[in-house]
């Protein structure tokens, strides 16, 4: 069961409303597949995901009618794969804007692009690029956040959070924060437009989660103490351990929380 929802606003975009799906970033491809004419920033959400996926090959879980699950679409301009890290730099900092909106504990972006309240993980992005003829032909932004969960499992209650549990006023619908993650995809992404790589890149960097603090991380097994110094253009996370300089890749360093 879909519906196409539309709103008067001026930056409000469509909407396709789920019931159930396995993911969303699988079902806006395959709309793309069957050559589905889709405005930019067009938002397939759902009420309940049954295989929503994060990075490193985890899995996104949520119950339904508690978190967001949603995937975006853009059709990047101009974007060559070299610099599709930038991607990764708007969606991040879109999300990191509606959970600073909503709640009011420290948020930061830990790197790559999840959305941290303390030393909590509030919210997730996965980026999925089509790339033809060394161009980004589309973009899957999926993202997902924890809004109305007040209790998690054991294992991850220690190191997950939501909007709600953080502001317990809370007063917002998941279907309003899809249209607000919409009007901020639009914002960043009209900088990306305009070549505005330094500033994105250094607002980024301004709300990274723990930089310029000496803090764990596991680097090839072993336990290393480090302090962030920034990320690059090339999206590698540099670090400053025992007064030298290195850069690592998603895959080569995990923070300890």
């Amino acid at each position: 069961m879909q519906n196409n929802t539309f709103f008067g606003h001026s930056n409000a975009q469509n909407i396709i409303v789920l019931a159930e799906t396995a993911s969303t970033n699988d079902y806006l491809k395959q709309l793309l597949s069957n050559f589905t004419p889709l405005e930019e920033y067009t938002a397939i959400m759902t009420m309940k995901q049954t295989a929503g996926k994060g990075q490193r090959g985890t899995t996104w879980l949520d119950q339904p009618g508690e978190s967001l699950t949603a995937s975006f679409i853009l059709f990047p301009q101009k974007l060559t794969p070299q610099k599709q890290f930038y991607l990764t730099i708007i969606s991040s900092l879109a999300v990191y804007d509606i959970v600073a909106t909503h709640t009011s504990g420290q948020t930061n972006i830990k790197w790559p692009n999840d959305i941290m309240i303390g030393n909590k993980k509030v919210g997730g992005i996965l980026i999925e690029n089509k790339i033809s003829h060394s161009r980004i032909k589309h973009a899957i932004i999926g993202i997902g956040l924890n809004v109305f969960q007040s209790q998690f499992p054991s294992e991850i209650s220690f190191k997950t959070t939501s909007l709600l549990k953080e502001n317990p006023s809370l007063q917002t619908t998941i279907l309003s924060l899809v249209t607000e993650i919409q009007t901020k995809l639009k914002y960043y992404n009209e900088m990306l437009l305009k070549e505005q790589y330094d500033e994105l890149l250094a607002h980024y960097n301004q709300l990274l989660f723990r930089r310029d603090l000496d803090a764990l991380f596991t680097v090839k097994g072993n336990t290393i103490k480090a302090r962030i110094v920034q990320v690059g253009k090339d999206g590698l996370l540099e670090v400053e351990c025992k007064q030298k300089k290195i850069k690592y890749d998603l895959k080569d360093i995990t923070y300890q929380l």
